[in-house]
């Protein structure tokens, strides 16, 4: 099936709308993080820093916009994963609700050690991403740290999930008769 122009244009613009908070962020946290060396150089992607790699080229690869990893690992890889959700609206004002922005950190235990510090990677991942995020105003309104949980994902991968939130404004712009109003 193929797309016609004005078709691709429409998926192409929800990227731009206010109340698609879903996809602004992730393009946002996108940014942010292949923006960052200490991050590219904690996840340690051998094959992509031999290559001598962009940062974006880390994007799908070690850096996914969902939870989700290939089951049959390879290679020894670490990874970030992020998603964005909210769980409810307040409950005295409907038009705030809790948005959460959810990192979970994947290390390889191969591969768990950080040379220069002997610390733990997934560890010092979460610790620049709360260096990032903590405090941070990058989506309208501060972000503050929930949850910070260490787990093991299975007998290779330490995981370590971050759980930021922020109240924001729910739906900001809407619809009326199918139509977005506001643009």
């Amino acid at each position: 099936m193929e797309l016609t122009e004005k078709e691709i244009a429409e998926l192409r613009a929800y990227r731009n709308i206010p109340d698609e908070d879903d996809i602004r962020y992730k393009q946002v946290i996108k940014e942010m993080l292949i923006n960052n060396n200490k991050i590219i150089y904690l996840l340690h992607n051998e094959e992509l820093e031999k290559a001598d790699a962009d940062s974006d080229e880390y994007l799908d690869t070690n850096i996914l916009p969902y939870y989700m990893v290939n089951p049959t690992q390879s290679e020894v890889k670490n990874f970030i994963c992020f998603e964005t959700s909210f769980e409810e609206v307040s409950r005295y004002n409907s038009v705030i609700k809790n948005q959460q922005v959810i990192f979970y950190i994947l290390c390889h235990q191969k591969d768990i050690t950080e040379k220069y510090t002997s610390t733990a990677r997934h560890d010092l991942i979460a610790a620049v991403l709360i260096d990032m995020f903590q405090g941070s105003n990058i989506f309208g309104t501060q972000l503050k740290l929930m949850s910070d949980k260490p787990s093991v994902v299975d007998t290779d991968y330490a995981c370590r999930t971050l759980v930021f939130e922020q109240q924001t404004l729910n739906s900001l712009y809407g619809k009326q008769g199918g139509l977005r109003i506001g643009n």
